[in-house]
């Protein structure tokens, strides 16, 4: 436990935190409210796409469009010690998107907040390609984390496990149905169209499904990645409540 507040305390930081990607991305996200209560943290979860209302139900949101009073109850939670929550509103099963301007005007009001913005949709699957208007990532976002489920090695690209999959085909080069190989996976984190399409500030690679890959996969992936401009490389074991990251990288090329 103490390893694992270590680890994640790093990703644990005031500003507007975009999350992107796909295989792990509301795990991340619910694992550094944990972990940024634990250090004291003041935290606001919201989402410039649409997230299930009872992923985030625990965090007694706020929903309006009103920025008064979204203030005031994301400020009356935090002084109580709790995780603050901010959506515009709820349709059907999912919460809505708050806009990337009424993000960063909480930002600017609350400079020492850690705003936790899922910014990408994925419908449950390990891996994505963005489309052109996606992700919504606000201007002033201090980190971008990107998420991919290291489960997708030796998988093929079959819409089983890729959202967007004309997208991933098409910047891989690839058809449906051809394996996925380090090579081809470093490409999807590397292309400008790829996994960190408009991402702001430092830029994290979070890698879910460590222990299910043989290391050597994982290695020959790394090794594609050397020239990545990143800050860190999360490596983690298992999904959602079982998820544990197991190894930190420094990366900045």
């Amino acid at each position: 436990m103490i390893r694992q507040r270590d680890y994640w305390k790093q990703l644990v930081r005031p500003g507007i935190t975009a999350l992107v990607g796909a295989g792990g991305k509301t795990t991340v996200l619910t694992k550094l409210v944990e972990y940024g209560e634990y250090s004291g943290q003041p935290l606001l979860v919201t989402t410039t796409t649409r997230l299930y209302e009872t992923q985030v139900a625990q965090w007694n949101p706020f929903y309006g469009d009103d920025f008064n009073e979204a203030d005031h109850w994301c400020s009356q939670a935090i002084q109580r010690g709790r995780c603050s929550a901010w959506f515009s509103g709820i349709e059907g099963t999912k919460v809505q998107a708050l806009t990337d301007r009424q993000i960063e005007a909480m930002a600017q009001v609350h400079p020492d907040w850690q705003i936790l913005v899922e910014a990408d949709g994925a419908k449950e699957k390990w891996l994505k390609a963005p489309k052109k208007t996606e992700p919504v990532i606000p201007s002033l976002t201090a980190t971008t984390i990107g998420v991919l489920n290291l489960q997708m090695l030796t998988k093929p690209l079959s819409p089983m496990y890729i959202h967007n999959l004309p997208e991933v085909c098409h910047l891989l080069e690839r058809e449906e149905g051809a394996m996925m190989t380090p090579f081809l996976l470093a490409r999807l984190v590397l292309h400008k169209e790829g996994l960190f399409q408009y991402s702001k500030g430092k830029k994290v690679l979070f890698c879910t499904g460590y222990n299910t890959v043989p290391l050597h996969y994982v290695e020959a992936f790394l090794d594609e990645l050397q020239q990545a401009d990143l800050e860190e490389i999360f490596l983690a074991d298992g999904y959602k409540a079982s998820c544990e990251i197991r190894r930190r990288l420094l990366w900045k090329s």
